[in-house]
């Protein structure tokens, strides 16, 4: 036996040891801390404390300039978007109506090779039944000679209706001949906003309503809850679209939907108008989903 073949890596098997040894081999789990998690008062553009916060209707939380900048930042994209798909679909027509200008001129001249052709056929026949007469043929020979007469006009159409495409089918080296791409089937871009949070709703600058947050006029760095005074960290919490006032869900079903009222500004709300803002995620596997996984391919050979 070689001094090669008693290698660790010589192995027929790949080893669980050896397997170790590969870092990058595989399925990759890795357990998020809490101190990877963003804060519930953490705009969700700038992930820094927010200043001047605004909740869309999903509980994204912002600050005011970042998503107003965002949002500048897709109506820019969209034009774009739009006016590439208008100039697109122009070039898509033009060419459109090419082909069927081709299409229509060469429908015009098969129709004219056919009326001639047809003359001409015309004429031999009746040339045919005057000489027919004239030499005194039989039935059976004119009968034959009239099948013969309707094969060769049918394959004459057949040559004169045959396209210019199915003529040049074969010639590989002509362009007209060569095969086209299939066109992708355009599809007009929508010109409004998504969320930067979640792109699967859409935001407007007039359903981003203003959030108020009791951190005690910044004197620290955590925020209360107006009814309770408890920190709000990883509860649920809510707010109404009318006021603004951050609490926690539990003290808005027991104290402010009985009376339909914030208990703060007195402004009148019902259910519907509760945004539940999208609360902090903690390190708990039972709280929230803290384990992530990545895949890398990797070919055995």
């Amino acid at each position: 036996m070689s001094r090669h073949s008693k290698n660790n890596t010589a192995n027929p098997v790949f080893t669980y040891a050896e397997r170790k040894m590969v870092k990058d081999f595989g399925t990759q789990n890795s357990r998020v801390g809490s101190d990877s998690q963003r804060p519930f008062d953490f705009c969700y553009l700038c992930i820094s404390r927010v200043i001047e916060p605004l909740t869309c209707e999903k509980g994204h939380l912002f600050c005011r300039e970042c998503i107003i900048q965002n949002m500048v930042k897709q109506k820019q994209e969209n034009e774009k978007l739009i006016a590439a798909y208008n100039q697109k679909k122009q070039q898509q027509e033009q060419k459109q109506q090419q082909q069927d200008e081709a299409q229509q001129k060469e429908k015009e001249q098969n129709f004219e090779k056919l009326d001639y052709q047809n003359d001409v056929i015309e004429r031999r026949q009746f040339k045919s039944k005057v000489e027919e007469k004239l030499q005194g043929y039989i039935n059976l020979e004119a009968e034959q000679k009239k099948k013969v007469l309707e094969k060769m006009q049918l394959k004459g159409k057949e040559m004169l209706t045959m396209s210019k495409k199915d003529l040049t089918c074969k010639n590989f080296w002509v362009p007209e001949s060569q095969p086209e791409q299939q066109e992708e089937k355009l599809e007009q871009p929508k010109n409004i906003c998504r969320c930067p949070a979640n792109r699967d709703h859409e935001i407007k600058l007039k359903k981003l309503y203003p959030t108020k947050l009791n951190d005690n006029n910044g004197e620290t760095k955590e925020v209360f809850c107006y009814a309770c005074n408890k920190t709000l960290k990883y509860q649920k919490i809510g707010m109404s679209k009318h006021c603004g006032h951050v609490m926690c869900m539990s003290c808005i079903s027991s104290i402010c939907l009985p009376d339909k009222k914030c208990m703060v500004c007195n402004k009148e709300f019902d259910k519907k108008d509760i945004i539940q803002i999208q609360e902090a995620h903690s390190g708990f596997a039972s709280h929230n989903q803290v384990e992530v996984k990545i895949f890398n391919p990797v070919m055995l050979i």
